[in-house]
């Protein structure tokens, strides 16, 4: 045990990886329905691993917490933004008053037990599961002039054991609370277990967030069908057909066709014949008998080739509060199918007058010239990679970063972006 301690005290960046193996793997464990989840667990052994007096360099906290930082306000930031509008005052409203309140708290709890700043500021941060106030506590405690550089250190160094401690509280108390408590505020657990179900059958449920799992639920398919000379559309070019069919309020696409053994691609101004093998394409309700095309085939070379799925983020002025019945009759969005939205990280239900928002995603489907001349009116595809951009990630750290060290001082108070915890709490 003393090699270990000598040997994490030397190489601290060990001890790092090792409270997140462990971390990880008692989050991993089950005890009936209880879990601890991986942030507690790992929060919880770095209490322990730390009992050995490992320092960790501040440049690495600092670099660490930053990325950390840049990734929440990523994810978050399109919520952020659009919370801001007229229709999310409510949300902003309820924010304003749980901040207050539990600032308001801690400090009341803080007065009465005698905490110091540190211990007060982790308590707030677990309690409320909010990492962010750990940099925000720090930077403040950092610039008290009345302070001595070890009582500094020692009150930053209590922020984040009063953080892992209270953060088991604040998960499980607030799980406790939405679970026994909440309910009955609504009018018991039955109702809102019916309106759960009520809510899950409108939006669509997704069985497919499990690893390794997708719905087996198909949405736009590709089908190949045989012209036969019954066929209300034989002899109409694949412009006409395309028509016919939006007139049956089925949008479907002409996609390719074999005639007399030749694979081509389809253009508007060729005319059906019979015997023709054409390939549709559209959601799968579309797919009907009724359409009276002709017998569906397998044709594996017809069917065998390439389409792309991606994800357009909505911020062009055009595209911003219409309907997605509207986006799709668009001339420039013809070939592609809009396979589902997601709005802040949420699937939304699929319906022709569901409006789109700025930042929603939409995921196109269809050919890459098709899908890149319909991004061009949305707003910007994201192109799939397995690179990160490394130039944008280090741009938005250090933007982020500059413009929180401007501070703004009230009084003998500092205000900023990164500091502003009153030096009372």
């Amino acid at each position: 045990m003393h090699w270990l301690q000598n040997t994490f005290q030397t190489y601290p960046e060990l001890a790092i990886f090792f409270t997140l193996a462990i971390g990880f793997y008692v989050g991993s464990l089950h005890i009936g329905k209880f879990s601890l989840g991986t942030v507690t667990s790992v929060l919880l052994v770095g209490i322990l691993v730390g009992q050995l007096k490992i320092d960790v360099s501040a440049n690495v906290k600092n670099v660490f917490f930053l990325m950390f930082l840049f990734t929440v306000g990523y994810n978050v930031g399109p919520q952020f933004f659009r919370g801001l509008k007229k229709d999310g005052l409510p949300q902003v409203l309820f924010a304003v008053l749980m901040c207050s309140s539990c600032l308001l708290v801690t400090w009341a709890i803080s007065m009465i037990m005698h905490y110091n700043k540190g211990q007060a500021a982790g308590m707030l941060s677990g309690s409320q599961t909010v990492s962010a106030i750990i940099g925000v506590a720090s930077g403040t405690i950092g610039q008290m002039s009345n302070l001595t550089p070890d009582q500094q250190k020692d009150l930053i160094n209590q922020i984040p054991v009063c953080y892992a401690v209270t953060y088991i509280f604040g998960t499980a108390g607030s799980a406790w609370l939405l679970s026994s408590i909440g309910p009955k505020l609504l009018g018991g657990l039955d109702k809102v277990k019916a309106q759960c179900r009520e809510l899950e059958q409108k939006m669509g449920s997704d069985p497919s967030n499990a690893p390794g799992m997708r719905s087996a639920l198909a949405t736009t398919s590709f089908n190949a069908f045989q012209v036969a000379s019954s066929c209300l559309v034989c002899n109409k070019t694949i412009r006409q057909m395309e028509q016919e069919f939006l007139a049956r309020n089925h949008r479907i696409f002409i996609r390719r066709l074999r005639r007399k053994g030749m694979v081509m691609e389809a253009t508007p101004d060729i005319v059906m014949q019979e015997g023709d093998i054409i390939v549709l394409n559209g959601r799968r309700e579309f797919m009907l008998p009724e359409l009276n095309l002709g017998p569906e085939v397998i044709d594996n070379e017809l069917l065998n080739f390439p389409i792309g799925t991606v994800m357009v983020y909505a911020t062009k002025k055009e595209s911003i509060g219409v309907t997605i019945k509207d986006i799709v009759l668009k001339d420039y969005a013809h070939g592609v199918i809009v396979q589902s939205i997601v709005r802040a990280g949420i699937k939304m239900p699929m319906y022709p007058e569901t409006k789109i928002e700025r930042g929603d995603q939409l995921e196109l489907v269809g050919f890459k010239a098709d899908i890149d001349r319909a991004a061009e009116h949305i707003g910007y595809a994201e192109v799939p990679t397995e690179k990160t951009n490394m130039v944008f990630v280090g741009l938005g750290i250090v933007i982020g970063g500059l413009v929180g060290s401007l501070t703004l001082k009230i009084g003998s108070l500092p205000l900023s972006l990164k500091t502003m915890l009153p030096r009372w709490c």
